[in-house]
């Protein structure tokens, strides 16, 4: 199937819609999720520890200026980059976590492991689907830089990354690989956007 037959489909404006309600809703249930770790945690460190939540809250944002006919760019890129860094992230670790559980395991947690994988893929899903309809200009790539690679030191260097409590002990592997992931989301962003926003004719700043 070609894809552009389906760009008319993504951008509908009741499809807009229902994205927007589902992921909206799906922050929500994102922050609550984060409340038990955020009420030990210091209030300095907050925006940048419910990392999943906060990445669709900016695709919400997204989704409801685009409703609005409006845009902007620094949300685009927001948006893109840690609905695929978080996305991606959260189905590696439910998989490790997974993988640690023995055959005796509950069934319940089984399927909220399941649950925020498939989540968290369709977060990453999105942000390939959405990815033509999105202009990007150099000072939001920088400045969605520095918010992530900022994150990824709250997290992995300041010790507020998202509690898993059975894959402590790799955390430095954790840190590690999520450094390179950045890098990757980064590399595919400028292939997919920026570079195409980049030859429309002039460099918008």
């Amino acid at each position: 199937m070609n894809y552009t037959l389906l760009l008319p489909f993504l951008k509908h404006k009741a499809v807009l819609t229902f994205l927007f309600i589902v992921n909206l809703l799906g922050t929500i249930y994102g922050y609550v999720w984060y409340e038990p770790q955020l009420r030990d945690t210091p209030l300095i460190y907050w925006p940048f520890v419910p990392d999943s939540p906060t990445a669709s809250l900016f695709f919400t944002i997204v989704l409801a200026l685009w409703l609005l006919k409006k845009s902007s760019p620094l949300i685009e890129t927001l948006a893109f980059i840690t609905l695929i860094k978080y996305g991606v992230w959260a189905v590696v670790m439910n998989v490790l976590f997974l993988m640690k559980l023995g055959d005796d395991a509950d069934t319940f947690i089984v399927l909220m492991a399941v649950m925020l994988m498939l989540s968290h893929g369709a977060m990453a899903v999105q942000a390939f689907l959405y990815a033509p309809f999105m202009r990007w200009t150099v000072s939001s790539f920088v400045l969605t830089l520095i918010w992530v690679i900022h994150n990824d030191v709250v997290d992995y260097v300041l010790g507020q990354w998202p509690r898993y409590p059975s894959l402590a002990e790799h955390i430095m592997w954790i840190g590690y690989g999520s450094f390179w992931l950045t890098g990757i989301c980064f590399f595919v962003g400028y292939r997919l956007i920026l570079r195409a926003s980049l030859d429309n004719k002039f460099i918008r700043m």
